[in-house]
């Protein structure tokens, strides 16, 4: 992956406002008054999203665990493919957004596609892929 820049500093001042707000709702339990706040953040960050540092991984990744935990599958999906594309990863080869995507269809009951996608980082890293926390996913291929 190249060196991205940084959003303007007044720009990340704006977002990172919204994005505590978001947490204290979250925090209050206010998941949908959260993704509100969170969506508002992803607004901010300038075109092409993609081509900047932290803010968009970040903000793409966290609606994916976010949307997944709400059991909404199409938003769940959305965002696993803006993850992707986020993390400059066409050929679907990052280790972390292969994770992400697999994990978060296992919450929503899509055995099968959370399979695939084990099966993908199993093709790329071997069990390297599934250290840690995420070695019981390694089963799920055996």
């Amino acid at each position: 992956m190249t060196h991205r820049p940084q959003i303007p500093e007044a720009t990340r001042n704006e977002i990172d406002t919204l994005l505590s707000q978001s947490g204290e709702k979250f925090q209050a339990g206010d998941l949908e008054a959260a993704l509100e706040l969170a969506h508002r953040a992803w607004d901010l960050i300038p075109e092409p999203k993609a081509s900047w540092d932290y803010y968009p991984q970040s903000l793409a990744a966290g609606f994916v665990e976010d949307y997944a935990d709400m059991g909404d599958a199409d938003a769940t999906r959305k965002w696993i493919a803006t993850t992707h594309e986020v993390y400059d990863d066409q050929d679907r080869t990052n280790n972390y957004a292969l994770m992400l995507k697999g994990t978060a269809l296992l919450r929503l009951g899509e055995a099968q596609e959370a399979r695939d996608a084990f099966a993908r980082i199993y093709e790329l890293y071997g069990a390297e892929g599934f250290k840690g926390e995420h070695a019981a996913y390694l089963k799920m291929l055996r």
